[in-house]
C-alpha cells in the first residue's frame, strides 16, 4: 500500500510557539534528512528543550503519534506509520562535523548519529527516543529572558511550517544564523556538502541551482519571515561562490504618515504676503519624491476676508463647516 507524503503544515491553532534552538556547530554540520526526518527532529528539539527529556536513557522523550498529527494537521490514519519509519531511518543518520582539536590545534573531522537509541509501542500509537550525548549540548540551550543566544541559531518553528524541501530548512537555518548581517556568502563546494548531496547529484551548477536552491529560495520567500535573493561569483569563468543577501520582512515598516498640506499647515508655513497656492507649491515642492500629496481645499483667512458676505453662499458654508470641525477636533483633544 502506498503510504502518504506527509508535508510541514501550521501547527494547530492555540498551540502556542515553538522555538528551535540550535548551537551554531550543529547547524554548520553537513547532514540531509528526509521530510519526516526533518518534521521528527524539529519537533523533538523543541519538546526536548521544554520538557529536558531526551537527554539520558533514564528519560527518554515521547511522541505521541495523535499529537504529533494535530501539531503539524497531519491524518492520524497514516501519521504513526510514517513516525516509525522516520525514526528508523533518523538513528541511522549521520552528522558529519569538523573542528579544531583543543590538544594539537589541528583539524579534525568525524561523524556522530544523531540517536542514542529509538523505540515505539504499536499498541499506544507511541515512539520513544533518546539523543546522542553529543547532539544534547546543542539542542538543549535555555533561552534567557533578555532573548540572547550568543552561539546559537534560534527561530520559531511556525518560520518553516509549509516547506516541504528539507534543502529549503537547512537553507533557512543557515541564514538565520547570519541574521544581524542580512548577509552570508558560501563556497559552491561547501553548501554542496552542507546539503550532503551524493557523488554525481546534480554535478552541473545549472541542475544544482534549479534543483535545490531555486526551489528553496521560493519556498522561504514564500513561508518564512525572510525575503532571500543570491548572487554568484565566479574566478575566471567557474562559479565558486554563491551569496545570499535578505532581510526580515516582519522589520519592514510602513512609511511614516504625511501631515496633509491642509489649512494649518498652511497657516503656520506661510510666508509675507504670500498666497495660499502659493505656499502650497513650495511645501509641496519640500517633500520627498513619492506620491504627491492631494490638495487641501480648506482656505487662509485673507481668503475667507474676499468670499462674499451672503452667509447662503455655497463657499461661505463650507468655510463654516470646516471651521467647525478643527473647533470639535481640538476640543476632543483638551
Amino acid at each position: 500500500m502506498a503510504t502518504k507524503k506527509i508535508a510541514l503544515k501550521a501547527p494547530g491553532k492555540g498551540k502556542g510557539q515553538d522555538l528551535v534552538v540550535k548551537r551554531n556547530s550543529l547547524v554548520r554540520a553537513k547532514f540531509r534528512l528526509t521530510l519526516i526526518e526533518q518534521q521528527i527532529l524539529l519537533y523533538s528539539v523543541c519538546k526536548a528543550r521544554d520538557e529536558q527529556l531526551g537527554l539520558s536513557s533514564k528519560k527518554p522523550l515521547i511522541i505521541n503519534a495523535i499529537d504529533f498529527a494535530e501539531k503539524f494537521d497531519i491524518d492520524a490514519r497514516y501519521v504513526y506509520k510514517q513516525l516509525k519509519k522516520g525514526i528508523e531511518a533518523l538513528g541511522n543518520r549521520k552528522l558529519r562535523f569538523q573542528e579544531i582539536d583543543e590538544a594539537s590545534g589541528m583539524l579534525e573531522k568525524g561523524f556522530f548519529h544523531w540517536l542514542e537509541q529509538g523505540s515505539y509501542i504499536d499498541g499506544l500509537g507511541q515512539l520513544r527516543l533518546v539523543f546522542h550525548k553529543r547532539v544534547v549540548p546543542e539542542i538543549t540551550r535555555i533561552v534567557p529572558q533578555d532573548g540572547l543566544t550568543k552561539g546559537y541559531t534560534k527561530y520559531l518553528l511556525e518560520k518553516v511550517v509549509g516547506m516541504t524541501s528539507t534543502h529549503a530548512v537547512r537553507l533557512y537555518e543557515l541564514l538565520v544564523e547570519y541574521r544581524g548581517l542580512g548577509i552570508r556568502e558560501f563556497e559552491v563546494t561547501w553548501l554542496r556538502e552542507a546539503f550532503d548531496l551524493k557523488d554525481g547529484e546534480y554535478p552541473r551548477l545549472y541542475d544544482f541551482k534549479k534543483k535545490v536552491i531555486d526551489i528553496a529560495l521560493k519556498q522561504i520567500n514564500f513561508h518564512s519571515d525572510l525575503d532571500v535573493d543570491y548572487y554568484q561569483k565566479k574566478s575566471g569563468h567557474v562559479v565558486t561562490h554563491m551569496g545570499f543577501t535578505f532581510r526580515t520582512k516582519d522589520a519592514e515598516k510602513p512609511p511614516a504618515k504625511r501631515q496633509p498640506i491642509d489649512n494649518v499647515l498652511i497657516a503656520k508655513s506661510a510666508r509675507p504676503g504670500e498666497t495660499r497656492d502659493q505656499a502650497y507649491q513650495r511645501l509641496q515642492a519640500k517633500r520627498a519624491p513619492g506620491k504627491p500629496a492631494k490638495k487641501s481645499t480648506q482656505m487662509t483667512l485673507p481668503e475667507v476676508a474676499e468670499l462674499p458676505r451672503n452667509p447662503t453662499h455655497p463657499a461661505v458654508k463650507r468655510v463654516r463647516n470646516e471651521a467647525i470641525t478643527a473647533a470639535k477636533k481640538l476640543l476632543s483633544k483638551t
